[in-house]
């Protein structure tokens, strides 16, 4: 079966190859794989399922009204449609993150995760223990025209200290904040440069009438946490260095209960009454209804603000971004898509493998930027200059990139699983009295534990 396996890999592979040839940074579509390499790489698969198209199985959270939805139902559509009658994907949909978070967490226990999936919050290393993720190196390795648009960087990102690959993304993140420039202009303040200049322009807003932040600590506590992580990690060496760590062994540090205190504060005096609790959706809801003047997030919001289903009308022409104070930016790559494809039988093994490099490959990228508003890996997708003038914000925060003093992870990408639901309980007991910022901070340590 060795020499079966390398086969139908070899000639699908071939197939990508020569459909990568023809990509270009527009969203056009799906470029067609010559019939001589198509047929060569799918007949393979055909002798081990003669009943139909290989099925292969993929779950994703981006559904509704998700950023992504849009770019991932095209992607997803083009992938079924140009592999019709050789290889289908058959998609398992779930609602929001936590519930995808929770259901992978409860597949990877059985050992039945999907054959694709996104490997957030750990879910990543929980296939990798259970003996079901897939190495994908030597697939990079051997694919030259798959590696073109995946990059050094992307590689780099998610490279064990083993040199193994269990993860590709299919984007690259800038993060900063996003402000509403009447709310700013009516309080006359500009986007802090200190922290301190931070919860002044707070106060002011909160004074002149306006709320102002969209925070959540609902299913991964994103916005709030993305201006925890910015504080801690523009707060000196320290601060920074523990922010581009992966799996810290503490959170006892100063600049963490610092950083915990000013949330607290935030929480209570400068965001919705819904914040506690609240879901992102809630948080973008909030500042797309022009309720709130700033949230943190990252440029696949962008979209939004022009679409009046979500926004209110004119609302793109309101927003501005803006870095962190101290000139800090999220700048990463996502732990991204895993296969999980170890013991199932070839077919589904290289019907997988190209569902994969069709999902992070040049296509995947550039729809995801057009539909999306998210970087593609490389410079290999470009932005065209119409895509340039149709997204301003964008541009602006790539521009604004390059006078960013401190770049940094943030949790999701960076805290074990248990860390992350600890942030979830805490949050809310910290804002009651429960808990000091302290006690949080040990609360989060002590989760670490549960992942091991």
């Amino acid at each position: 079966m060795k020499r079966k396996t390398e086969r139908v890999l070899a000639a699908l592979m071939a197939a990508t190859m020569l459909a990568g040839c023809g990509a270009t940074s527009k969203t056009e579509k799906t470029e067609e794989i010559p019939a001589e390499a198509q047929e060569t790489a799918l007949s393979d698969s055909a002798d081990e399922s003669s009943d139909g198209p290989v099925e292969i199985s993929y779950a994703t959270f981006m559904v509704g009204s998700h950023a992504s939805a849009e770019a991932e139902t095209e992607v997803i559509n083009a992938f079924n449609e140009q592999y019709e009658g050789k290889i289908k994907v058959v998609v398992e949909e779930l609602p929001s993150d936590d519930a995808y978070v929770d259901k992978m967490k409860v597949l990877a226990a059985s050992k039945s995760l999907p054959d694709v999936l996104i490997g957030k919050n750990g879910i990543r290393e929980l296939a990798i223990e259970n003996g079901q993720a897939t190495d994908i190196k030597p697939y990079l390795d051997e694919d030259a025209e798959w590696m073109k648009y995946v990059g050094e960087g992307a590689a780099s990102y998610n490279t064990t200290e083993d040199g193994k690959i269990y993860s590709i993304s299919n984007q690259r993140q800038l993060i900063g904040y996003f402000y509403n420039k009447e709310m700013f202009d009516a309080v006359g303040i500009t986007p802090a440069k200190t922290w301190d200049e931070f919860m002044e322009n707070n106060k002011k807003l909160k004074d002149a009438g306006y709320t102002p932040l969209s925070l959540m600590t609902g299913e991964n506590c994103w916005t709030t946490n993305l201006l925890l992580g910015a504080y801690v990690g523009t707060d000196g060496d320290e601060g920074n260095k523990f922010m581009n760590t992966f799996y810290p062994e503490s959170y006892n540090t100063d600049s963490m209960v610092n950083g915990l205190e000013m949330i607290k504060t935030c929480l209570t005096d400068y965001s919705t009454p819904d914040a506690v609790g609240a879901i992102y959706a809630n948080a973008a809801n909030s500042f797309e209804q022009g309720q709130t003047a700033m949230i943190p997030n990252g440029p696949w919001m962008c979209p939004d603000f022009t679409d009046e289903t979500k926004s209110l009308p004119g609302f793109g022409d309101k927003v501005g971004v803006a870095l962190y104070p101290g000139d800090g930016l999220f700048t990463q790559y996502e732990v991204g898509y895993i296969l999980c494809t170890e013991g199932k039988s070839d077919a589904e093994k290289a019907a997988a493998l190209e569902f994969l490099k069709f999902k992070t490959g040049a296509y995947a990228q550039s729809v995801f930027l057009e539909k999306a508003g998210v970087l593609p890996l490389t410079e290999n997708v470009a932005l065209s200059d119409e895509y340039k003038a149709a997204n301003p914000l964008l541009v602006d925060l790539i521009e604004q990139s390059a006078n960013a003093k401190y770049t940094f992870g943030n949790f999701d990408n960076q805290a074990y699983s248990s860390v992350m639901d600890e942030f979830a309980v805490s949050y809310p007991e910290l804002v009651y009295g429960e808990i000091s910022a302290a006690d949080m901070a040990q609360n989060l340590t002590d989760a670490i534990a549960k992942n091991k």
